[in-house]
C-alpha cells in the first residue's frame, strides 16, 4: 500500500507565496523566476538527480536514516525541481530525499517547480538545503535569498524546514563580529544555537568573553545563564532631580513663546485687545510666582 507523502510544508509555502502577492509585490519576481513557482506531486519515474551533483547514487546509512525519518513524520520539505522536458523534472536541491523516497518505492513526490537558469538561485537553492552546510555558510545563503532576491523569511522557512523564527535568529547570527564569524567553522562543535544565543547576548567584552571559552565545550546553556545575568544587572538609579531643575523645561519653553512674541512685535504685527489682556493675566501669574519663590 502507498502512503501519501505529507505535503504540509508544501501547503505552507504556497501561502507563503500567496501572501506576498497579497501584498503588491509579484510572484514572478521570486527567485529571480520567469513565472509563478508551480506546485506539483510529480510521479518520481519523471523526476531525475543532477548529473553534475556529486551526491548522486548516495545510498547507505544516511539515506536509510532519512528514509526513516519520513516513514514516520511524512516529507518536511519538497524537492526542488526545474522542468527539462515535458514531464520531466531536474532536481535542483532534495536529492538526498529523492533517494530516500525511491527507497521507500513511493510513486509521487511534492515537489516545487522552479522556472529559472539564474545561476546564483539554483546555487542559493541548493546551498541552503546542504546537510552539512556551517550555520554561518547557511545564514548567509538565507541573506542572499532574503536580501537580494526578494525571498520573505517565512519563504525561506520552509524551504529549510523550519520556523520563521528560526530564520531570523539564525541570519541574526552575522551580527556578529567578523573575526568570530570567520573562527566559527574551526569548531565543529559550535552549533547554529549556541551561535545565535551569542549573537543575542547584546555586550561584546561578554561575548568575547565566553568566545574564549569556545575551545573548552562552551554550552548554549552557559551562554544563558550569562544572558539572565546580563538582564538582571540594572544600572544605578539616576539621583532624583532637584525641585528646582523641574522649573528648566518649562523655562525653555517660556523663553522661546516670549522670542517669539518679540520677533512678531519687531515686523510690526499687533495684538488685539483681547490678546493683550491675556498677555497681562500671564505676567500677573508669574509675577505672583516669582513673589511666592522669594517669600519662601
Amino acid at each position: 500500500m502507498v502512503r501519501k507523502l505529507d505535503t504540509t510544508n508544501t501547503g505552507l509555502f504556497k501561502r507563503a507565496m500567496s501572501r506576498t502577492g497579497a501584498g503588491g509585490g509579484s510572484n514572478s519576481a521570486l527567485f529571480g523566476l520567469s513565472s509563478a513557482v508551480r506546485y506539483r506531486e510529480i510521479p518520481l519515474a519523471q523526476i531525475e538527480p543532477n548529473p553534475g551533483q556529486p551526491r548522486r547514487n548516495a545510498r547507505g546509512a544516511e539515506i536509510a536514516a532519512l528514509a526513516a525519518s519520513i516513514e514516520q513524520k511524512g516529507l518536511l520539505q519538497p524537492l526542488n525541481v526545474r522542468e527539462v522536458a515535458p514531464d520531466r523534472f531536474q532536481i535542483i536541491a532534495g536529492e538526498r530525499r529523492y533517494w530516500a523516497l525511491m527507497s521507500l518505492e513511493r510513486a509521487t513526490a511534492p515537489a516545487l517547480v522552479l522556472d529559472t537558469d539564474d545561476v546564483q538561485v539554483l546555487a542559493l537553492i541548493e546551498n541552503v538545503q546542504r546537510v552539512d552546510l556551517h550555520p554561518v555558510d547557511l545564514a548567509l545563503s538565507l541573506k542572499g535569498l532574503i536580501g537580494d532576491k526578494g525571498l520573505t523569511q517565512e519563504q525561506a522557512a520552509v524551504l529549510i524546514g523550519k520556523s520563521q523564527e528560526y530564520v531570523a535568529r539564525l541570519v541574526g547570527i552575522l551580527r556578529l563580529p567578523a573575526d568570530i564569524l570567520d573562527d566559527a567553522p574551526n569548531h565543529p562543535q559550535v552549533s547554529a544555537s549556541l551561535l545565535m544565543e551569542l549573537a543575542e547576548l547584546g555586550d561584546e567584552a561578554a561575548l568575547r568573553a565566553l568566545w574564549a571559552r569556545v575551545g573548552e565545550g562552551l554550552t548554549v546553556k552557559e551562554v544563558r545563564a550569562a544572558k539572565r545575568e546580563r538582564r538582571e544587572i540594572r544600572p544605578p538609579a539616576a539621583a532624583p532631580a532637584t525641585p528646582s531643575a523641574l522649573y528648566v523645561p518649562v523655562l525653555r519653553s517660556l523663553r522661546t513663546s516670549v522670542l517669539k512674541l518679540r520677533n512678531l512685535s519687531d515686523e510690526g504685527t499687533r495684538i488685539d485687545e483681547d490678546q493683550r489682556r491675556e498677555l497681562l493675566t500671564l505676567r500677573n501669574a508669574i509675577d505672583a510666582v516669582l513673589n511666592e519663590t522669594l517669600d519662601g
